[in-house]
């Protein structure tokens, strides 16, 4: 198959690039053709490794320019006209808007890597902001009616979308890496990983340490990830009196060998799409405490079992459960032991597997029709 992956940039060093780039990889390595269409690198080069099989084409569109749409719709058109992809897929981006018109014969899909709360979690603190999301949320809707599929990372979000759209999937995304190593979990260390952005909800992290430095002050928080909440959040450290306790610790690229080294893996995110941190903190055999937000946490975490869910918001909660993994180190060997199990349903191997018996049904009804 010829497959064409639709993205803004690859520069960045977020959970889409990386789940793209680790699918394109495996894609590749597995017999097919695959290209990566951006449309603004600007000379930037890609921020994970890309295999040398996987081709790449820049559509060289002036970020400001890019938001107008024409210019990037003309030459999206013209490159898959050039390509001429078996399947194209959105990571429902700008594309998603322009690639409906497009008229290279292939077809189109968007996955979706966020909540179907996504909108309405961001900007619904107002009737004002409210209104906004829910037409945010329409217009995203009737531009994934026009794609061929639409596939969603969660059961959560299948079940919503599904009242919604037709041909809707859902698909996990698959773990990263495959450790080779378990993680002792002797070290006295959290470990957060995210963007230090609203979703990811580090300043309930950063209140709830608080109780957890009082009550165990040989334990530290290491967050990983940049963003523009950086200096804020250092403030909050600081006026709470937690340095060097809580350490933000910047981007890492070795994020599998940081989760080796720790001993419980935290999450206080508002909304997710799915969750990867607790996926590699999974099968790196970490117990993982996070907020049962929308959606996806649930998901991999069975409470109780390998990990504890904790409402969102409910910061005394979630301190109280850090703490219970931190003071029982059997029960916390247990927990490893179980998340270490849950991790081998997220293997490479198996979700590519779904994602060509999908691109092939999809190949086999249009062939079937005629077209």
């Amino acid at each position: 198959m010829r497959i064409a992956y639709c993205i803004h940039s690859l520069h960045r060093s977020g959970g889409i690039e990386r789940v793209l780039t680790l699918k394109a990889n495996a894609l590749a390595g597995r017999g097919h053709e695959v290209w990566i269409l951006t449309a603004s690198m600007r000379g930037r080069k890609p921020f994970f490794p890309l295999d040398e099989a996987v081709r790449t084409l820049d559509l060289d569109v002036n970020e400001k320019l890019f938001f107008n749409g024409p210019t990037f719709r003309r030459k999206l058109n013209a490159a898959l006209q050039q390509i001429r992809p078996d399947i194209t897929l959105s990571v429902c981006g700008r594309e998603l808007y322009s690639l409906p018109a497009c008229t290279d014969g292939s077809i189109k899909l968007a996955e979706y890597h966020f909540s179907h709360r996504k909108y309405e979690l961001k900007y619904g603190r107002n009737a004002l902001g409210r209104a906004y999301a829910g037409w945010r949320t329409r217009r995203f809707a009737r531009a994934a009616a026009r794609m061929d599929g639409f596939i969603v990372l969660t059961r959560e979000d299948q079940a919503w979308w599904q009242d919604r759209l037709p041909r809707v999937h859902q698909i996990y995304n698959p773990l990263t890496f495959k450790p080779e190593e378990t993680a002792l979990l002797e070290e006295r260390r959290c470990i957060a990983v995210g963007r230090l952005e609203p979703q990811k909800n580090f300043k309930d992290l950063v209140h709830a340490w608080k109780t957890v430095a009082r009550e165990a002050p040989d334990w530290t928080l290491a967050i990983f990830g940049e963003g523009s909440l950086r200096q804020e959040l250092q403030r909050q450290i600081a006026s709470e009196g937690l340095e060097p306790s809580v350490q933000l610790m910047g981007h890492s690229k070795q994020i599998g060998r940081e989760l080796l080294r720790s001993s419980c893996a935290v999450m206080s995110s508002v909304f997710e799409g799915f969750p990867m941190i607790l996926l590699e903190a999974a099968a790196c055999g970490l117990p993982m405490v996070s907020y049962d937000c929308s959606s996806g946490p649930a998901e991999i975490i069975r409470n109780g079992s390998n990990g504890y869910l904790v409402p969102v918001g409910d910061t005394e909660g979630l301190a109280q459960r850090i703490l219970q993994v931190i003071r029982d180190p059997q029960a916390r060997k247990k927990l490893g032991e179980e998340a270490r199990l849950t991790a081998g349903s997220f293997t490479m191997d198996r979700i590519m597997e779904q994602w060509e018996t999908l691109f092939r049904s999809y190949l086999s009804k249009r062939d079937g029709s005629g077209k």
